[in-house]
């Protein structure tokens, strides 16, 4: 062997074993508590959820692509109150939801960004204004117009994306996309506006998201989704007090607290703490509630359990 390259090789096998090396496993977090089991048979593919922010105990959550553009209200007793359907929007492969207040009003965000064979130009993000779950004691099914609609396309190509947050004091969205390894930092403005109605908006490339590593050969032995598709995302969410981000994968949350100065880029590529995910080989769904410090996550599955983690 080239007796510079045999000095090199050690040098190179630190670098790649730091590459892979998972984060640091969260020490301020409580064990994982079932607070609620949904019962509607037709959700049985949850890939949204967020909490109401008319009605802290209800979720609003809705199916991967195959249901009708519709939202369910889920009380804390995993029963469905009502169904939101919106009325001019499309279910091509719906993948996130997030709930935010702007300006003391309350808004739903749904993301129609799914794409599995990286081949869509429509991926749409859908906004509307929450209707108070309270109301559907007189009507149990309400229709909704979206009240603005961003079409966008990604600037290095089409991506599968499941994940999308909100930054509201600065009025951005963020995406991460799901196939990419590491995954990919994405931001939009959060704005209906645009010179050309016609034309997208477009997701601007940021940097891989910080800590997310693939996963090593004998966790890609693992059958099912915490094997070989354990380190791609599936939800993510921004806390109401905007200081943390909350990242889920097949295998682990990931959590992003943010300094006082800093902003999301640099906070989301840097290094975060990791909760491991246990008995939920396919978790799809995470939001924040109200207080910050509480995350909840679902999966898809018939009668899925809802899962708590207390953030201490």
């Amino acid at each position: 062997m080239n007796l510079r390259l045999s000095k090199l090789l050690p040098i190179w096998a630190v670098a790649v074993a730091a590459c892979s090396t998972l984060p640091p496993i969260s020490q301020a977090v409580g064990p994982a508590e079932v607070i609620m089991k949904v019962q509607d048979k037709r959700l049985d593919e949850i890939s949204g959820m967020a909490r109401s922010l008319h009605q802290p105990e209800v979720l609003w959550v809705h199916n991967d692509s195959g249901d009708k553009p519709r939202l369910y209200a889920i009380g804390p007793d995993g029963e469905t109150i009502g169904i939101l359907e919106v009325t001019n929007a499309g279910a091509r492969d719906w993948e996130d939801m997030v709930s935010f207040r702007i300006d003391e009003k309350k808004f739903l965000m749904i993301a129609d960004v799914g794409d599995n064979g990286a081949v869509r130009n429509d991926t749409i993000l859908y906004i509307l204004e929450e209707p108070d779950p309270a109301d559907f004691a007189q009507d149990r099914t309400q229709q909704i117009a979206a009240c603005a609609v961003i079409p966008y396309r990604y600037e290095d190509g089409p991506r599968d994306c499941e994940g999308v947050a909100v930054d509201v004091p600065n009025r951005k969205v963020y995406l991460i996309s799901k196939r990419t390894e590491p995954p990919v930092l994405y931001e939009l403005p959060l704005t209906a506006r645009h010179d050309d109605d016609d034309q997208p908006f477009v997701a601007k490339r940021i940097a891989p998201v910080g800590g997310i590593v693939p996963p090593t050969a004998a966790e890609r032995a693992i059958p099912g989704r915490l094997g070989q598709y354990r380190s791609q995302v599936t939800a993510f969410d921004i806390s109401p007090d905007n200081r943390t981000a909350a990242v889920l994968t097949y295998g682990n949350i990931y959590l992003y607290h943010r300094e006082a100065e800093a902003s999301w880029v640099d906070t989301l590529t840097g290094t975060p703490e990791r909760i491991p995910v246990k008995g939920m080989p396919q978790a799809e769904s995470l939001c924040f509630e109200a207080g910050s410090n509480t995350l909840l996550i679902s999966t898809e599955d018939n009668k899925p359990p809802v899962l708590r983690y207390q953030l201490r």
